[in-house]
């Protein structure tokens, strides 16, 4: 079975909680994105898969305000180099949708992501489970 969803929601790396003396915590920035994700998942009428599976990600992330005219042209469809790590991304799509595509994120074998600079963010989510179990694959 293949899913395909588009998450309209601006991707957001997963961080670290912080810890205080009082208490452990995810910054806001994350917290929002998790609490946004489970209000777009909530929606979405699926079973969740008992099988192995293969994911493709595709985070479309929003250019900064900051950027020039000229420099958002240029940027625009292109591999994006922020500070943030691909896997901090993945992690964070993958957490939020335990239970809606599949049971846990253990069931996930193998990922294709890229992250790309575009005027507005999304995550494009691709599924396909995983038939036999010798279908390895290598680049």
């Amino acid at each position: 079975m293949k899913y395909t969803q588009r998450f309209n929601i601006n991707p957001v790396p997963a961080s670290r909680p912080r810890v205080s003396r009082w208490s452990t915590y995810y910054p806001k920035k994350y917290t929002k994105f998790k609490k946004d994700m489970e209000a777009l998942t909530s929606e979405l009428e699926t079973t969740p898969s008992e099988k192995l599976v293969s994911v493709e990600l595709e985070f479309r992330i929003m250019m900064p305000k900051s950027f020039s005219k000229k420099k958002r042209q240029g940027l625009n469809n292109t591999y994006c180099s922020n500070n943030s790590d691909i896997d901090n991304y993945i992690k964070a799509i993958l957490d939020s949708l335990n239970g809606v595509f599949y049971i846990d994120d253990k069931q996930v074998v193998e990922i294709f992501a890229r992250k790309i600079y575009g005027d507005e963010g999304y995550i494009l989510y691709k599924q396909k489970e995983i038939e036999n179990n010798d279908e390895v694959r290598t680049m």
